[in-house]
């Protein structure tokens, strides 16, 4: 485990103990005096930010969702033309991958560990999600209007919709093999949509 600078703030040693323990060990398995210990805070400061178990782990998945989006649109927008800016969603997933040591997607984890669909944690992880999708349809939508007569024939929901599913799954079986090679095959994937 990384070790924690006490010269940040109680709040941000907090979270950002749980985002290791949580992101590494699962929901379920970090007990909330372990996160107190390992981030050298009282309990009662403890409490005094984070009241539950659940209101810690929502502001470790809100960070990550703005973290996880910006690092996309950043990468997005480092692109050139629309089809690099179509392509860049999936591309940039091989070195966050690789980054988080093939562990995976937070949201994806959750889903295994919070079996109720209208639990908060996992309500996070549709909204994420959503946000990612949307993006994928409009850089297919811009795509398709970027060149009618190569791209007419798409549909950007469609598309968009298609895209997710390797996507996704691509990260769900990078962490299944503790491999690279579902989001390689994935981007493969992702071009042959638009071939």
């Amino acid at each position: 485990m990384t070790k924690i600078n006490n010269h940040i703030a109680p709040r941000e040693r907090i979270l950002e103990t749980a985002e290791e323990l949580f992101f590494y060990q699962g929901y379920r398995a970090t007990g909330i005096n372990e996160v107190i210990a390992k981030s050298g805070v009282a309990k009662a400061t403890f409490y005094n930010h984070f009241p539950t178990k659940e209101d810690l782990c929502l502001a470790y998945l809100q960070e990550r969702n703005n973290s996880e989006y910006d690092s996309i649109i950043h990468y997005v927008n480092e692109q050139k033309t629309p089809r690099a800016k179509f392509l860049a969603v999936i591309e940039a997933t091989e070195p966050w991958l690789e980054a988080n040591a093939l562990r995976g997607c937070c949201f994806l984890n959750m889903v295994a560990e919070i079996p109720d669909p209208e639990s908060r944690l996992r309500r996070l992880g549709d909204q994420h999600y959503n946000m990612v999708s949307a993006l994928v349809q409009s850089l297919a939508q811009k795509l398709i209007e970027s060149d009618e007569k190569r791209y007419g024939g798409l549909n950007a929901k469609e598309l968009a919709k298609d895209y997710m599913i390797i996507l996704v799954g691509a990260i769900a079986m990078t962490e299944v093999y503790n491999d690279l090679w579902p989001v390689q095959h994935a981007i493969t994937m992702v071009k042959r949509l638009i071939e």
